[in-house]
C-alpha cells in the first residue's frame, strides 16, 4: 500500500520517473507536497547532460533533478515558517 515517503534521491527519482502504476498514483495522492515540488522543477530543468527528452536522461541527470527537487521542499517549507 501506498504511503508518505521520505524526499530522498531515490525515492524522487522512482516517483518522477517511475512506470505510471496504480502503485506510483497511491504514492502521488500520499505525497502532494512532493509530486509538487518536482512538477515545479520539471518546468524549469536542464539536465547538466543536455538531454533533449527525460527518456535520455543519464543516470546524473535523475540525481540533479532528485537535488533541484529536494532544494525546492526546502525553499517551500521555508516560506512556511
Amino acid at each position: 500500500m501506498a504511503q508518505r515517503i521520505k524526499a530522498t534521491p531515490a525515492n524522487i527519482i522512482n516517483l518522477w520517473f517511475g512506470a505510471d502504476t496504480l502503485l506510483r498514483q497511491q504514492k502521488i495522492d500520499f505525497n502532494p507536497e512532493l509530486w509538487e515540488a518536482c512538477l515545479q522543477v520539471s518546468q524549469t530543468f536542464i539536465p547538466p547532460s543536455g538531454a533533449v527528452s527525460a527518456e535520455r536522461y543519464r543516470k546524473s541527470d535523475k540525481v540533479a533533478f532528485a537535488r533541484a527537487v529536494q532544494q525546492e521542499l526546502e525553499v517551500h517549507q521555508l516560506e512556511l515558517a
